[in-house]
């Protein structure tokens, strides 16, 4: 849980983007090898055996988790020979306590119904051999084996991710033992200079705190404090009866203490140390960051990307021969906690919640963001993460690390001075002319949120037709994921930009006589809790909560299409920044300017122009500009792309010019988009208008176009998506590959226009949405590819 996320973000985060970017294809390669180094040191009894025969149980499980974590299958021979092996050492014959919660781990992650009961064996055990001392500063913590009444944090920290782990499989953990952790962990922190904020190994028996500051321990207190404390709180809604109370107060005591144990990691960062210890457990304490950077959803500490800082620390450590992670003895085991940095790590950002303002108004419900993502991930079986973006310091490359970005609150998100306002608007413009979506939702007491919102998306969409408008029930967002019974409705606004609602806002639910008599969506997702500790909500609160976790559920599914970029994936976007190199000896495209929608898609273009020439070599002009018929700059360029939606026309002059640029060499690809029927009929009109009736013909499937000759694809079928939509159920899209349809005007024995009534465009502005029927990104960009070495060529 991030119950205390907000009081985490008191103090300044200097955002620097780390210099080397990630190549997505180095990542995948080294956890794939990694993968194999371990499966290639499997015993042949399951087991894994790089430490001590007590510990055979903990090295075994430690590879377990790290290869299904990597994607290694659940059911292939590795893990089911290994947890054969790990099965038939239960309690206490597994050995110490490392031992029996890395293997309660990993019963959870393989299979938590299947091995339950074993699950709630070793959950027994562990809360056994908790140390139970009052007034010691060991009460609360675990040592190797029990009845020492001593205590480290490196076993403390295992037996807590052990019990979340059950807990999060609905095997219950006694609060008495999370209230005991949670003082263990609080009260071994460090406090005085120079070591405030940090953990160590062992707790200091002359009072509090820890004999010495290490950052391996350090963050395994961050994480292991937000998980006790998150277990314990209740929240900031409650139901009482049956009436739900949202902006209950949190625990201070326990957000100062992880504020300063996060400053003291972001003032000790190091991936290439443990700082605190010479030279030793660094891949322990990698292992340790990534939990952290997790579970606080931060993408930096201080001003490091962690993750992307680790990546390539650990691509340069790893034996390009083997693929393992070597430091000491214990190859195994180094190399199965460098594969979960890389790993989990790199989980997809479903959402981002936008940090603004100077107070906590931004942040009332402090697990709402972390709740839905937390039923998206079981719903969708996606493991996900998601992160908190300061409006003040994020540029766009920040904001198009989420596919969401999450506003909420009670006051104003627009920013104070009128400078501000218009560096923030372009940002988010540019977010949402790159595929971006908005999601905004304004609290029960909303003070000037509904306002200040509205007056936000003025300045990013100032032109009169993006105005937001009532979503009608027809559309997806109420049918994406869940249906949402007619009851539990409630207005739902939306702007209509590229090719889909591009931003969606939920208003405060208001009475007849303009009374909020609602609790927000934020606050039901508060509710919505990942451990339901209390006993079951009165019906007619569940029927709310559950409404309110499936129109969070369906936003996200329409925005995402639940097609997900891992983070090293989104460090090589397809959209790169314009820059001003030199415009001789590039391939100059345009975008036709019409009255039928001619923008809907402003980056489909210049996203096709950046990948040929990043993955194709031919040197482009990747600002593709709107250019009109009758204008100056008409003639200049010798391909034009055109998309649209609606009906359109051209002027007698325009079909005249038209016809004289195409007739003299020029060239015109077009596509319908989300294969929208009044574009492709007007189209087809206005061509019959220009060269008369019977000219535009079916493109065959043998056609040059559509072979490799001119160094593009060969290309026999695309893959097209299609909505289905069935009623009282949730939207679907099929997928099925099928012959290009593409019909073609040809001039001088060459085709001049080429057009697909399927959708191309809204596919390469990379906006998946379910309700746009069309060929895939892949598909679309294959298309195009042959598309343009053909007018190259001809």
């Amino acid at each position: 849980m991030r119950v205390f996320l907000i009081l985490l973000l008191f103090f300044c985060l200097v955002f620097e983007l780390y210099s080397q970017d990630i190549d997505p294809q180095q990542v995948r390669l080294a956890i794939e090898q990694g993968k194999q180094f371990l499966k290639n040191c499997q015993k042949s009894n399951g087991s894994w055996n790089d430490a001590s025969s007590e510990e055979r149980c903990g090295s075994t499980a430690l590879a377990v988790i790290a290869l299904v974590s990597c994607g290694e299958s659940r059911d292939s021979a590795a893990v089911r020979n290994a947890m054969n092996f790990l099965r038939a050492f239960t309690g206490k014959e597994a050995g110490r306590n490392y031992s029996i919660a890395l293997q309660t781990m990993a019963f959870c992650l393989v299979d938590p119904d299947k091995y339950r009961p074993l699950i709630s064996k070793n959950v027994a055990l562990l809360e056994s051999n908790q140390v139970r001392q009052n007034g010691s500063p060991h009460d609360g913590g675990w040592d190797y084996t029990p009845g020492t009444q001593r205590t480290d944090l490196s076993n403390s920290q295992f037996s807590i991710l052990a019990l979340y782990e059950a807990e999060r499989v609905g095997v219950k953990v006694r609060d008495d033992t999370w209230r005991r952790a949670y003082r263990y962990w609080r009260d071994t922190q460090n406090v005085g200079f120079p070591s405030t904020g940090s953990w160590g190994y062992v707790p200091s028996d002359g009072g509090k705190g820890c004999t010495d500051q290490r950052g391996s321990m350090t963050c395994a207190g961050l994480a292991s404090l937000i998980i006790t404390s998150g277990v314990l709180d209740k929240g900031s809604a409650t139901v009482e009866g049956e009436k739900i109370i949202c902006f209950k107060p949190q625990d201070k005591l326990a957000a100062d203490k992880l504020t300063l144990g996060f400053k003291w990691i972001a003032d000790h960062f190091s991936v290439s140390k443990n700082p605190g210890v010479d030279g030793t457990y660094l891949y322990y304490y990698l292992y340790a960051l990534e939990r952290v950077g997790r579970m606080t959803n931060r993408r930096f500490i201080g001003k490091h990307d962690w993750y992307r800082e680790g990546t390539d620390k650990l691509l340069h450590l790893r034996d390009k021969v083997d693929g393992s992670w070597r430091e000491g003895a214990f190859i195994d085991s180094q190399t199965a906690m460098a594969l979960l940095f890389l790993s989990k790590g790199r989980r997809p950002v479903l959402l981002a919640k936008m940090q603004y303002g100077d107070g906590e108004t931004w942040n009332l419900h402090p697990n709402d963001a972390n709740n839905i993502t937390f039923h998206a991930e079981k719903r969708w079986n996606i493991d996900m993460t998601w992160q908190v973006v300061d409006t003040g310091r994020a540029d766009v490359d920040d904001l198009l690390q989420s596919p969401v970005l999450y506003f909420s609150g009670n006051q104003s998100p627009l920013p104070a001075t009128d400078r501000e306002k218009r560096l923030f608007a372009r940002n988010l413009r540019s977010y949402l002319e790159q595929g971006g979506f908005i999601m905004a939702v304004a609290q029960s007491n909303d003070k000037s949120f509904d306002a200040g919102f509205r007056d936000l998306m003025r300045w990013v969409l100032p032109e009169p037709e993006y105005g937001f408008s009532l979503l009608e029930r027809s559309h997806p967002i109420w049918s994406a994921d869940v249906v949402i019974d007619p009851d539990q409705m409630r207005p739902i606004e939306g702007i209509n930009f590229g090719c889909r609602t591009s931003v969606v806002y939920i208003p405060p639910v208001r009475d007849k006589s303009g009374r909020i008599d609602a609790p927000s969506v934020s606050c039901l997702w508060e509710l919505a809790k990942i451990f339901q500790r209390d006993g079951a909500y009165p019906v007619v609160v569940q029927r709310q909560v559950d409404a309110g976790v499936g129109i969070g559920l369906n936003i996200l599914a329409y925005a995402t299409n639940r097609e997900l970029r891992t983070k090293d994936q989104m460090a090589r976007d397809l959209s790169k920044s314009d820059t001003n190199e030199t415009r001789r000896g590039r391939v100059f495209v345009a975008v036709l300017e019409h009255s039928g929608g001619a923008s809907v898609a402003p980056r489909a273009a210049s996203n096709l122009l950046n990948w040929t020439e990043a993955n194709i070599g031919i040197p482009v002009e990747s600002r593709a500009e709107l250019v009109s018929v009758t204008g100056k700059k008409f003639l200049d360029y010798p391909v034009y792309f055109m998309h649209g939606r609606s009906n359109f026309k051209f002027s007698k002059e325009e079909r005249e010019i038209l016809k004289r640029y195409l007739a003299s060499g020029g060239f015109l690809y077009v596509n319908s988009i989300c294969s929208a029927k009044a574009f492709t009929e007007s189209f087809q009109n206005e061509m019959k208008e220009i060269f008369g009736a019977g000219m535009m013909a079916p493109i065959r499937s043998d056609d040059e176009l559509l072979s490799d000759k001119f160094g593009g694809y060969a290309i026999k079928t695309l893959e097209l998506r299609t909505p289905e939509r069935t009623p009282g159920k949730p939207i679907t899209t099929q997928k099925r590959n099928v012959e290009p349809e593409l019909y073609g005007i040809k001039v001088n024995d060459r085709w001049a226009v080429i057009f697909s009534p399927n959708d191309i465009s809204c596919a390469l502005e990379s906006a998946g949405t379910l309700e746009c029927r069309g060929y895939t990104r892949d598909a679309a960009l294959k298309l195009s590819i042959n598309v343009l070495l053909y007018t190259l060529e001809k």
